[in-house]
């Protein structure tokens, strides 16, 4: 498939918005506390506060990891971002099994620094997405032609704004259909996530009859 392709069947490019800093900030503070916990656990002092800020790191990491997701609709469908999240929430436990004096501040420590390295991995793959996502003008009453749509799994051919059709071509690259309702006007839109590269996106059988969208949009024109 072709971007020109798309044009020319009423499909037109959304141009998304990023926002790192939202996720950069957060995760930096929460870097700081880990620092303060190898120097707590390397010198043995104030050994009792050590479990709460390893709490506290995992949560600043867990806001950061959210603020992420948010930035792009379906993120969570990717099972890099949903590992990435998992491991930060069992880092909470894990501080809290220290507190209990269950495992060692040494795999505290091992633990959270993994779980954050995966975490930033599952951002940086969201975030180097090369943003293919489009959409037409819908209506709202109009189903979603479920025999356009070859090898996809339909949630629903009602207009929603959440997803309404995905197909998965691995772990990590799908693309979706998902309603989107802006300034009075419903638009349906095409988002494809886990595409790194414009090759990439020419090689991938996406499986849809786009005609049958456009011929569905000028009968209701008509």
């Amino acid at each position: 498939m072709d971007v020109r392709k798309m044009r020319t069947f009423g499909w037109t490019r959304v141009e998304l918005t990023s926002r790192p800093s939202r996720v950069l900030y957060p995760i930096a503070w929460g870097l700081l506390p880990l620092g303060f916990i190898f120097m707590m656990w390397l010198f043995g002092s104030l050994q009792e506060f050590i479990p709460w800020l390893g709490a506290a790191s995992m949560l600043l990491m867990l806001m950061g990891g959210l603020a992420g997701v948010s930035s792009r609709f379906g993120t969570l469908n990717a099972s890099k971002v949903g590992i990435g999240l998992v491991s930060i929430c069992f880092g909470v436990m894990v501080w809290a099994l220290v507190a209990q004096e269950t495992v060692s501040v040494a795999f505290g420590l091992v633990y959270s620094g993994i779980s954050v390295y995966v975490l930033v991995k599952a951002l940086d793959f969201i975030f180097r997405d090369s943003g293919y996502v489009f959409e037409r003008e819908w209506d709202a009453k109009q189903k979603l032609p479920r025999q356009s749509l070859h090898d996809w799994d339909i949630k629903s051919t009602r207009f929603s704004q959440t997803c309404m059709a995905l197909k998965r071509f691995n772990g990590n690259c799908f693309v979706q259909m998902y309603g989107v309702v802006r300034d009075g006007k419903s638009y349906l839109r095409f988002d494809l996530l886990g595409c790194q590269s414009k090759l990439e996106f020419k090689a991938l059988n996406f499986g849809v009859e786009w005609p049958d969208f456009q011929a569905i949009t000028l009968a209701e024109e008509e």
